[in-house]
């Protein structure tokens, strides 16, 4: 049964646009994160998920997301404000990503929940008046890496901002990671969106990666990003063939 609330936005559009503009304007920045791994409760290494989960501070953002993606929304045990999470029952997923500027990366090192160290390995980004001093950073990834894992040196900080391709009206989702793997990648995958001049349809995967390497099995997972083409062309069935000339990454 319908009340008075029901009944007055039902027959009063410009009420129902005014109320829809308020709840959109009430929205986090961002929608939601995509997330490949999860805390361990004890404490150690973070358990790998081979499903996308998205974690987000709004819940009709979370039932948008399972609807399109599978998967029921529930409450994590966490603090954060994204803490609604929706395991979807898919690995991939069709996003839509405006361009190069989309994916951010620089490198961060936090000591007991402050930011003791931002750069971008050559010279500081924070706070502002040690902006543009040098950092003095080694120059390479294995160098970085080794420090980052003496904790005497920060880590990547890469951000990937997008929106999904069968519901853009949802905001703007983020991929982030401090891994290293994907640092390798991302000059192909600008260059690849840089291409298409414009948003472009994108299929990130949440991918499994599993080896042995001295005895040892490797397990991990990696994100995947395949420019597919403009999402003009798309939204418009122009056929076209993927952009990128690379193989798959």
């Amino acid at each position: 049964m319908s009340d008075a609330l029901d009944n007055i936005f039902n027959s009063d559009p410009e009420l129902a646009e005014r109320a829809e503009r308020a709840e959109a304007n009430a929205r986090p920045d961002v929608a939601g994160t995509f997330r490949a791994y999860e805390p361990d409760p004890a404490g150690g290494f973070p358990r790998a998920l081979h499903k996308w989960r998205v974690t987000s501070a709004v819940p009709a953002i979370a039932d948008a997301v399972a609807e399109l993606l599978g998967g029921t929304p529930h409450e994590l045990d966490t603090e954060a404000e994204d803490a609604i999470a929706v395991d979807t029952d898919t690995d991939r997923v069709e996003v839509v990503i405006d361009g190069p500027e989309a994916i951010q990366f620089d490198m961060k090192h936090w000591v007991n929940g402050k930011l003791a160290h931002h750069c971008d390995t050559r010279a500081f980004l924070s706070p502002p008046e040690d902006v543009g001093v040098p950092c003095r950073c080694p120059r390479t990834i294995a160098e970085l890496r080794a420090r980052a894992k003496d904790e005497r040196g920060p880590k990547p900080d890469i951000r990937i901002g997008f929106r999904l391709a069968h519901d853009p009206s949802l905001g703007v989702f983020r991929y982030k990671t401090s891994g290293w793997t994907l640092i390798s990648e991302l000059p192909a995958l600008k260059n690849s969106l840089a291409k298409v001049g414009g948003p472009a349809l994108v299929n990130l995967i949440n991918e499994r990666v599993q080896y042995e390497s001295k005895g040892r099995e490797v397990d991990y997972q990696k994100l995947t990003a395949k420019v597919i083409k403009s999402y003009e062309a798309a939204i418009t069935d122009t056929p076209a063939s993927a952009v990128e000339e690379e193989p798959p990454f």
